[in-house]
């Protein structure tokens, strides 16, 4: 990024080119397990996994990266690894309860679609959990598009492209319209290769380093920023 640039000219640059403005969930949106343990996940999807008679590689044992499992599944059966998808989507539900929601989210909403732009949810988690979400906490008619995970296939979740790709297909747009807002590596490499725009969400100094490092084309440290400059910059009539 240009340091002597103003502080907001790359999300500026970004949003003057954004019509639709795609969140990512767990993040941008809420903490999904700001309020539940997320390492007994893994051992849940494993014991699925030994209940079924598999046996598991010693990295698949030790991993606490809930898609490894997932793929690992997907390796054995497409019935085992619907059995461990299921798994995981359940553990999301149970999460809803106790999420918190990000600061000026409903702001962020509000100001996008006052702006002229359309907002949507595209995520790796469930549908279902997103769904749920977001009816609870009374955003279920302010999002007009939830793409998010409907089975066990892991190779169509970001970092690939897919979702933004579906996204963009439903919104009758080209990716070069949208702009994704998301925390992780996976998020900036998925707006990259679908060829849309990508703003980090960015809470900590290390963690907009790594946003920083893979990419992303702008970084906001709070949601508020990102409201405020979608109210200052309202799509031409």
């Amino acid at each position: 990024m240009n340091q002597g640039a103003p502080p907001f000219a790359a999300l500026d640059d970004i949003l003057s080119q954004t019509r639709h403005l795609l969140l990512d969930f767990d993040g941008p949106v809420c903490s999904l397990f700001a309020g539940t343990p997320t390492a007994p996940i893994a051992d849940r999807l494993r014991k699925v996994l030994t209940q079924q008679g598999a046996e598991l590689p010693q990295a698949i044992q030790e991993t606490a990266d809930w898609f490894e499992i997932l793929s690992f599944a997907v390796s054995i059966s497409p019935a085992l690894a619907a059995q461990v998808e299921s798994e995981l989507t359940e553990a999301e539900l149970s999460a809803v309860s106790t999420a918190a929601p990000t600061a000026y989210v409903h702001e962020v909403v509000s100001s996008c679609r006052e702006s002229g732009r359309s907002i949507a949810v595209v995520s790796n988690n469930s549908a279902r959990a997103v769904d749920s979400y977001l009816t609870r906490h009374g955003l279920d008619q302010q999002f007009g598009l939830v793409v998010a995970r409907t089975g066990p296939d892991p190779s169509i979740l970001k970092p690939s492209p897919h979702l933004i790709e579906q996204a963009a297909s439903a919104l009758d747009a080209v990716p070069s319209a949208c702009s994704l807002i998301g925390d992780s590596p996976a998020d900036i490499e998925s707006a990259r290769l679908a060829g849309a725009h990508s703003i980090g969400y960015a809470r900590t100094p290390d963690k907009r380093e790594r946003l920083d490092a893979v990419g992303a084309g702008a970084i906001v440290a709070t949601m508020a920023d990102l409201a405020l400059r979608l109210r200052a910059r309202p799509l031409p009539s």
